[in-house]
């Protein structure tokens, strides 16, 4: 029997699912009133046709599919808004492989045409960043983190209440080597090495 509560939730537990259910799930996105007029509108709107917008639906879908059933999908948007980005990603791919990349201007990106992989990498170097700094001291964290915003050393020695600006641009370099030091002994920091 079809389901017929078809929240951003069933649709996942059914792609997941596999068989029958996942067939339902995909035909019922297919079916999502707006959801291909939306990937249609987009290229249409930035260089291609009718012809061009129905295959970066079908391989929208087929990229959707695969990203679900892999877990990539971390929740952050609804189901619908991470379909469309696949699909404005996937169109912007498109257009570089073609040579026609250079027509397509930065606003019509909507921030969205970065693949969810790469989106997700992003999310998980942020985390791990993010659980290294925990681990040396908070005053560093603070202070590292001013020194990331470019505030001058003067402004840190006010701020971290330093006796002069000598004082914050010893201890920043102090904390980055400790900083640096933490990555550098821990293999699961090691990918984090080369950005920072």
């Amino acid at each position: 029997m079809a389901n017929t509560d078809w929240s951003d939730e069933s649709l996942i537990a059914g792609i997941q699912s596999g068989g029958p259910a996942r067939e339902d799930a995909l035909k019922r996105l297919y079916q999502t009133p707006g959801l291909r007029e939306a990937v249609i509108r987009y290229v249409l709107d930035n260089g291609g046709d009718r012809q061009d917008a129905q295959d970066i639906f079908q391989e929208a879908l087929v990229l959707f599919d695969r990203n679900i059933r892999e877990g990539r999908f971390e929740g952050k948007s609804a189901l619908r808004t991470y379909f469309v980005a696949i699909a404005k990603w996937r169109w912007v791919t498109v257009r570089r492989q073609q040579g026609r990349y250079a027509e397509l201007s930065p606003a019509h990106y909507d921030g969205e045409v970065d693949s969810p992989e790469a989106e997700t990498i992003r999310s998980e170097y942020r985390e791990l960043f993010q659980e290294a700094l925990g681990q040396i001291g908070d005053r560093c964290r603070e202070l590292l983190r001013l020194y990331q915003l470019d505030y001058s050393m003067e402004e840190i020695a006010r701020t971290m209440q330093y006796g002069s600006a000598d004082v914050a641009k010893k201890e920043a370099y102090r904390c980055r080597m400790r900083f640096r030091e933490l990555l550098e002994n821990h293999p699961e920091y090691a990918a984090l090495l080369q950005r920072f």
